[in-house]
């Protein structure tokens, strides 16, 4: 193939029309729309206690590729004193929300650690519903160099026969009412829907849209993500040691497909 300067030009053309088609970031009133979708109608944010809510995340990142996050939410998880449901909103991602959590009164602590995009300096927020119905937001700044999105070229990660590497952590055994920490990651792409092909062709999107962890059988963690949740997903939360119990492990795709691991959490 001989290349000539028109056809030099014209793909440099190309390059930069893929480079400047970078996706929207999300409004004021779509986090607005997404915070309501998840907890109803709140009339004034901004005056939400943030019930004590502890928010690990770097207020620096190089990278806006994989940023680690951890949220700590004070909860006794007796009762009605657990979060039901946690969810992560990034004020200038290309969408507004992260993920949603949800727990039970089966985690011993109502905190969770992963990893997410950041497209941007902005807001990442989090809301918390109490299983008592108080809700609590609270607000951490971050700032990136790169954000997510500057790679808008990708070549095809989900080759024919493609099958996702799972690892599990789960500790040899933990002593009655101790809480055991369960360590979860996925290897996939999380492809977000916001990159080209080689030959300009916007890529679907393509994610693990949901985890959950049962212990005999019932739901004790579940995520759901979004395409904000950084590639080869990774979780971490804490499971009450009651009784010697059956785990699984559950992704599901986009596509359908269940990815599953099975493992024992041993008490005594």
């Amino acid at each position: 193939m001989i290349l000539t300067r028109r056809s030099l030009c014209l793909g440099a053309i190309s390059l930069a029309a893929l480079a400047a088609a970078s996706p929207a970031l999300a409004t004021e009133d779509q986090v607005r729309a997404a915070i309501a979708e998840d907890f109803g109608q709140v009339p004034d944010l901004a005056a939400l206690s943030d019930g004590g809510i502890r928010t690990e995340l770097p207020e620096f990142s190089d990278s806006g590729k994989s940023v680690p996050l951890t949220v700590i939410i004070p909860a006794t998880m007796e009762g009605q004193d657990y979060p039901e449901l946690v969810a992560v909103y990034a004020a200038r991602n290309p969408r507004p929300r992260v993920c949603r959590v949800s727990f039970t009164p089966a985690c011993a602590e109502a905190s969770f650690s992963t990893r997410i995009r950041i497209d941007s300096y902005q807001d990442i927020i989090i809301m918390v519903r109490m299983a008592s119905g108080m809700i609590f937001r609270a607000v951490r700044k971050v700032d990136v160099t790169y954000g997510a999105c500057e790679e808008p070229i990708a070549y095809d990660q989900f080759p024919p026969g493609w099958k996702p590497n799972i690892r599990v952590s789960v500790p040899e055994s933990v002593a009655p009412g101790a809480a055991a920490e369960i360590r979860t990651i996925i290897g996939h792409p999380m492809e977000t829907g916001f990159r080209h092909d080689v030959h300009g062709l916007l890529i679907p999107v393509r994610i693990a849209e949901t985890f959950r962890c049962m212990v005999n059988g019932e739901t004790a963690f579940s995520v759901q993500l979004e395409p904000a949740v950084a590639a080869n997903p990774y979780f971490a939360f804490k499971l009450r040691g009651e009784k010697s119990s059956e785990l699984r492990f559950e992704w599901v795709d986009t596509s359908g497909e269940v990815y599953s691991a099975d493992s024992e959490l041993v008490v005594g």
